[in-house]
């Protein structure tokens, strides 16, 4: 396989093809590339297509927010809990102690799950997509397996989009804060407009790196190219992914809020009986790992125009025939010498263990 593909503009509405000796899907196969104004209908047909595979992969997702966050989670519900019971100055002094060590540590797993959780989501839902868009649907084992062939250069596209996004949005809030303190909900949507603007040349870092099997450096030039071939597409797709990014937050206000609502009206709470104290503790881990599936299905939804695109004007989806049969990085194969795929690596597990002995450890610190 080669790495070394010359992408050439051959107008629009015609793609961006790939002259490589690389193995590419005949071009019947593959989604065709839409106008903008119909980007959005085929996205969702995209993503119904997707369905089941979307699902199971939610469900990983899920497991490691709930394998990492959820001790946090389960150790602020405790403290919550014994404060009820003792005085403000006995929690104060616990805090300042080994419980306040304690829930430092498993704030820090927390951070770090949740983090390998989002760039997984991004790099998984990219996979799987782009598999069903090039008409060879990729397993979500061997979706994982290219997310983790490319964790880190999904982690230095980020950081390449979020620089630029960074300045442009907080020069703009500083501008707003100052014209319209009061009016936020224009900040918000001038902010949104802003990010997709500045965004839309650097719109297909994500599939550049997972698809298109490059680097950063080189996924960011690519990306500009792409960008040039449909520059209304390449705003709507970088429209869709700050939208998501509220959509998240916003979730996650909302959902609180419902839970907690939901809670009180069930007469669940700190000052609940043994019963009600264990159901809440349930509903909390019910709710991290909710919150988990909840990141990926947003996820995915953003960057399912950013695959549409990129496999319609470049067809290039090479990047995934390293996790198919045969492919060098395929997790069912059986080579000599080299562990078999885990669908939870040992950081992980070290990670998940890491959690459990630190709840234990807030448990036990939690004054009597």
């Amino acid at each position: 396989m080669s790495d070394e593909l010359d992408l050439e503009l051959v107008g629009d509405p015609a793609p961006v093809q790939i002259v490589a000796s690389a193995s590419v899907v005949p071009l019947p196969e593959m989604l065709a590339a839409p106008s903008a104004s119909r980007l959005v209908g085929a996205s969702f047909d995209l993503l119904s297509r997707s369905s089941e595979e979307m699902r199971r992969a939610s469900f990983y997702i899920g497991a490691i927010g709930l394998g990492t966050a959820g001790g946090y989670a389960l150790a602020t519900w405790a403290v919550e809990v014994a404060s009820l019971h003792d005085t403000v100055s006995a929690t104060k002094a616990a805090m300042a102690g080994a419980l306040g060590g304690w829930l430092g540590l498993l704030a820090l797993v927390a951070v770090v799950g949740v983090t390998v959780a989002t760039v997984e989501s991004r790099a998984m839902a990219a996979a799987i997509l782009g598999g069903r868009a090039a008409g060879r649907p990729l397993t979500v084992r061997a979706a994982l397996a290219r997310s983790r062939a490319t964790f880190w250069r999904v982690i230095a596209v980020s950081i390449i989009v979020a620089i630029p996004l960074g300045v442009v949005q907080g020069v703009i809030l500083e501008v707003l804060a100052v014209a319209a303190p009061t009016a936020s909900g224009v900040s918000l949507a001038v902010t949104v407009l802003a990010a997709a603007l500045v965004g839309a040349p650097f719109a297909y870092l994500l599939t550049g790196v997972v698809l298109g099997d490059v680097g950063p450096i080189e996924a960011t030039r690519r990306s500009f190219r792409v960008f040039r071939a449909r520059k209304a597409a390449a705003i709507l797709v970088a429209l869709f992914e700050s939208i998501a990014q509220l959509l998240i937050l916003l979730g996650l206000g909302a959902g609180l809020d419902i839970a907690l609502r939901v809670l009180s009206s069930l007469g669940l709470g700190v000052d609940s009986g043994a019963a009600g104290l264990a159901l809440t503790t349930l509903s909390i881990a019910a709710g991290v790992f909710a919150l988990g599936t909840l990141i990926f299905t947003v996820t995915v939804i953003s960057i399912a125009p950013q695959v549409v695109m990129f496999v319609g004007l470049t067809h290039a989806t090479m990047g995934l025939d390293h996790v198919r049969p045969g492919g060098d990085r395929d997790p069912d194969a059986r080579r000599p010498g080299q562990r078999g795929f885990r669908r939870f690596t040992r950081p992980m597990v070290f990670g998940f263990g890491l959690a459990i002995v630190g709840l234990l450890g807030a448990v036990t610190a939690l004054p009597n």
